[in-house]
């Protein structure tokens, strides 16, 4: 005889166990597939992924077989929790492609959190405005990771907004969107107030207007270890942009290359935002600037580039300036430490000035200043090589009436509190025709740079990219 009480206590053990524990597997199979079945085993998979999002509860998996799934859309009914994810993922060795989607969106996670895409391709044949959309206060913890996005007539691959947070774009390849125009296409976006979210370890190539990009208030994320290139020039645009807001974010171990030939305005690091860390990064092969702080109003906004900390990066040969300091109207781009960094020299000219190391450009300001009014921005620690030791232009100043330019000898000498411990000599790197910036042994880069609050070893830190990281990102990929 069983008793009562052991019933309670049995019925009460069941309802407690981990969710877990009552975890299902489904499978998807566009070839072979049926609605009608299961979904507990792939003999008995279903045919469309709007079966899945149907039952899906936390803890579950849907495993997608191979196949092309036309017209359809990820967006789950309900949401996973911090310990019973959510999982869509591929079958083990198979690349199915997830197409067409609904509402502008192919991945629908809006609001939705803990939720995990892995392994898929998804691709838009016509426009989308977002491919992937995590948006919402509520889209939180959400992963996609090892996916292949792209839409060539689309406007942003993977979208994270209007303020979601805490997610991740992790190991994914995202591409070729945009119109050609330079005005639309970006490979990744984080924009109005999305906070704390992490992009890592991205290909992000073929952005018409950017890679990726942060702005309207979006703060705190972290972009690191991305590589931001083009493969056609007509779709090179910018590699990372944080305008409007874009605050507190660290860009971290970045390799940007082969980009800006749109126009001779692409910048590899485009800074209109504050207290910001950029370190470490590797840009070479741009059209146009390499890093470049700017302030200034945009639709009716003021944005200005305060506060930032941009060290030991490797900035080699871009078609115009490596460092380009804009101000304009009533903003300033103002109080940076630009401490540690390798900036040599391209092969361009700039208003007929072969300043070819950094211009800091006034010439739009609302108010006329002086040369020699640099805002409190600090230049310390760099190592600059420009093909002509003591070159008299290497920094150009552009202001109202002209233009006035120096060598950095000659900008030590005479602003000492701005400009101090800069060295104009050859870095030396190991390899740099094949993208390989290791400093040789000899390199007067090593150990001679200040602690700008990032780890290093020994006495000093390394100048530029190459040292004091906490994994190699620096041989040629």
């Amino acid at each position: 005889m069983i008793r009562r009480g052991m019933v309670a206590v049995a019925a009460f053990a069941l309802l407690t166990l981990p969710v877990s524990a009552r975890a299902a597997t489904y499978f998807v199979d566009a070839s072979r597939g049926d609605d009608a079945n299961s979904g507990a085993t792939a003999a008995e998979a279903w045919k469309t992924l709007a079966k899945a999002n149907k039952a899906v509860a936390p803890g579950d998996t849907v495993t997608v077989r191979q196949g092309v799934y036309a017209g359809s859309v990820i967006a789950p009914e309900k949401s996973g929790t911090a310990d019973a994810r959510i999982t869509y993922a591929a079958y083990e060795g198979e690349l199915p492609e997830v197409t067409g989607g609904e509402s502008g969106s192919i991945v629908n996670l809006r609001d939705k959190s803990y939720v995990t895409v892995q392994g898929l391709k998804i691709h838009s044949p016509t426009e989308h405005d977002w491919t992937v959309n995590l948006s919402g206060a509520a889209c939180t913890n959400n992963r996609i990771v090892n996916c292949d996005v792209s839409d060539p007539e689309g406007y942003v691959c993977i979208t994270i907004a209007d303020g979601a947070s805490y997610n991740e774009v992790v190991g994914c390849t995202v591409h070729d969107t945009g119109h050609a125009d330079e005005q639309s296409g970006d490979c990744i976006v984080m924009n109005s107030g999305a906070h704390h979210n992490t992009i890592a370890r991205n290909k992000c190539y073929n952005g018409c207007h950017s890679q990726i990009m942060a702005l309207k208030g979006s703060h705190s994320n972290i972009i690191i270890d991305n590589e931001c290139y083009s493969t056609d020039p007509e779709w090179a645009g910018a590699g990372i942009n944080l305008p409007l807001g874009a605050d507190n974010t660290v860009v971290y171990g970045n390799r940007i290359h082969d980009l800006g030939f749109i126009t001779d305005q692409k910048c590899a690091i485009q800074i209109d935002s504050a207290r910001n860390s950029i370190h470490h990064n590797m840009i070479y092969n741009v059209g146009a600037f390499g890093i470049s702080p700017q302030s200034y109003e945009f639709r009716g906004t003021a944005q200005s580039s305060e506060g930032n900390v941009i060290a030991n990066n490797t900035i080699y040969r871009t078609g115009r300036q490596g460092l380009f300091f804009v101000s304009k109207g009533e903003s300033f781009s103002k109080a940076n430490r630009i401490l540690n960094n390798i900036i040599v020299a391209g092969d361009s000219t700039w208003y007929d000035k072969s300043a070819r190391i950094m211009v800091f450009d006034t010439y739009h300001l609302a108010k006329p200043v002086t040369p020699g009014a640099w805002f409190d921005n600090v230049f310390k620690n760099n190592v600059f090589f420009h093909e002509s030791a003591g070159e008299s232009d290497m920094v150009l100043y552009s202001f109202k009436t002209g233009t006035k330019s120096w060598s950095m000898s000659e900008l030590e000498k005479e602003f000492p509190g701005t400009f101090a411990g800069n060295l104009e000599a050859d870095p030396r790197f190991v390899d740099a025709a094949r993208g390989v910036f290791v400093l040789e042994r000899e390199s007067p880069a090593l150990g001679a740079g200040m602690d700008a609050g990032l780890p290093f070893e020994g006495k000093a830190p390394d100048i530029g990219a190459a040292g004091n990281r906490p994994r190699d990102v620096n041989e040629g990929r």
